[in-house]
């Protein structure tokens, strides 16, 4: 008997196991089976932990080297294997030692790859196409807080993110580039492979689950910018349906002609003045893209007449942009992490900070000073951390103004700060990033941020977090944040002017007149206007 019971029980405990087994087994069948695209077949793996399949490093252009340095993107070649995308492919040159978002393994210009997650179950999806922050200079697809994996499982979405060119390779501009280009193109390179990787998406991204025809374009910081951009090229028409603008600037461009400015600066220091410039520079070591020859190269999208007619704020005024509904906000605290890493700057005192803004920005101080009292901040180095929160925050007041007309609009700013040295740091540049994606517990392991973000902080901000994710992917399938229980998250218009605050407790409010006072003085400065260090004095 007591044998006879043995066995049942055994036969329990491996009917159990092999139960919890499968759905194990059917991802990985699943994600293991080839899928065709336009260049070749390509496999993945399951993702650890999620129902999610991932596929990394799948190039999505031609590596642009050699004689397709600084040329538009070409397809990528065609394969006759199955391609076993378990690893991503190398990050675009760069200096990341200055980095906090994340660290590569491998550097080349080879890079213009992209990597896809998808939920474990048969159907069709939105996708998420994000693209990275870092200035135009740094950052990677592949950083470990850009996963998709959990966005995928849970939300039922497919999470696309990509790489393109930074820095001098991305964003060099010449006369004598411009006329080997069939459009007169010069300066836009790292633009023209984010498109290139939409098109990609369009043409392939249905054998992975998602839908070409509903894909969201999301961006934090520079890529941020690029969402703004790519709303105002007409090259990206069609390519995507709704937008998301995080700490982004929609008039952060350059004019040809300062593009041609820093790139015949770029090009002397790089000892390449004579007749054939260009052969020059496609011949140099690539370690002279991030040498002495490149500081203070201004990485920038430019004015070209055919990635951009114009800046894309002023593109937004008269309506002829891409109209699609546009989620846009900035973080309370952006630049507070930052004054943290500056010599002194927590104790400097109110006359020294305010004879540094002067040298700085110049007769701009004694403006924007103005609008702000130093007794309204515990330290007086917050009052500078408030200037470029506003600086950010006016681009994304600038950008609801703007758009809010022709399409929907719904502007956010997120203030959870429920981290160490919160009171210090507050809710800083990128500091969201985790949350939208929903990788707080794969965010310790990134330093330098698990130290201002440990395990205990990371659980207060689980529920917010929820809440963020569910905002981000309604949008994307459904053109507009709001579904079921969250907080309703009302559209922007130029009279009522609300916007949502994302915090442990969501609210609602309008911006009062003191914001929108200094939101529209910072928003009519240009770019040139807000590059700190950069006085007429000093230029002279």
């Amino acid at each position: 008997m007591h044998k006879e019971k043995a066995r049942m029980i055994k036969f329990w405990v491996l009917g159990l196991a092999w139960l919890l087994a499968a759905p194990a087994l059917a991802a990985e069948d699943l994600c293991a089976t080839p899928v065709a695209t336009e260049q070749g077949q390509v496999a993945g793996t399951a993702a650890p932990g999620m129902a999610a399949c991932s596929y990394k490093g799948i190039p999505y252009a031609a590596p642009p080297e050699d004689e397709l340095r600084w040329q538009a993107p070409r397809p990528p070649a065609a394969r006759t294997g199955v391609l076993k995308a378990k690893a991503f492919g190398p990050s675009c040159i760069q200096d990341e030692s200055f980095s906090g978002g994340g660290k590569s393994k491998v550097f080349s210009e080879d890079c213009l790859t992209l990597n896809i997650y998808r939920p474990v179950r048969s159907g069709t999806f939105p996708v998420m196409f994000w693209i990275h922050g870092g200035g135009f200079t740094q950052g990677a697809g592949s950083y470990e807080m850009y996963d998709g994996a959990r966005l995928a499982a849970e939300r039922e979405v497919v999470v696309v993110s990509i790489n393109y060119r930074l820095g001098v390779l991305g964003f060099l501009a010449l006369p004598e580039l411009a006329a080997e280009d069939p459009h007169h193109s010069t300066g836009n390179y790292g633009m023209l492979d984010i498109i290139a990787a939409l098109n990609w998406v369009r043409a392939n991204i249905a054998g992975f689950g998602g839908d070409p025809n509903n894909v969201t374009i999301f961006g934090e910081s520079a890529g941020g910018v690029a969402v703004c951009n790519l709303l105002a090229s007409p090259l990206a028409a069609g390519l995507f349906q709704q937008g998301v603008i995080e700490s982004g600037g929609c008039d952060l461009v350059l004019t040809q002609e300062k593009g041609f400015e820093q790139g015949r600066k770029f090009a002397r220091a790089a000892g390449c003045e004579e007749s054939d410039v260009v052969d020059c520079l496609r011949s140099a070591l690539v370690w002279k893209m991030l040498g002495p020859a490149a500081a203070g190269f201004n990485a920038s999208a430019q004015v070209d007449g055919y990635v951009l007619s114009a800046k894309p704020i002023e593109v937004f005024k008269t309506g002829e942009f891409n109209r699609v509904p546009v989620l846009v906000g900035s973080n309370k605290d952006e630049f507070n992490m930052a004054l943290l890493l500056m010599p002194g700057a927590m104790f400097a005192s109110r006359s020294m900070l305010t004879k540094t803004l002067h040298k700085t920005v110049g007769q701009r101080a004694d403006e924007m000073l103005a609008l702000y009292s130093f007794d309204d901040y515990r330290k007086p180095a917050f009052l500078i951390g408030a200037l470029f929160a506003d600086g950010f925050g006016s681009r994304a007041f600038a950008a609801a103004e703007e758009l809010s007309p022709y399409t929907p609009v719904y502007l956010y700013r997120f203030d959870w700060d429920d981290e160490r040295w919160g009171k210090s740091m507050g809710a800083f540049h990128g500091l969201e990033i985790p949350l939208v994606f929903g990788n707080l517990k794969l965010h310790l392991r990134t330093a330098p941020l698990r130290l201002v973000l440990p395990k205990k902080a990371a659980g207060k901000a689980e529920p917010l977090s929820g809440q963020m994710m569910s905002y981000w992917t309604n949008l994307a399938k459904t053109g507009t944040p709001n579904a079921g229980e969250l907080p309703a998250w009302p559209k922007y218009n130029t009279q009522a002017r609300e916007r949502i605050y994302l915090d442990t407790a969501i609210s609602v409010a309008p911006l009062s007149a003191k914001e929108v006072e200094r939101y529209q003085y910072f928003a009519a400065l240009s770019i040139e206007d807000l590059r700190w260090g950069e006085t007429e004095e000093k230029k002279k």
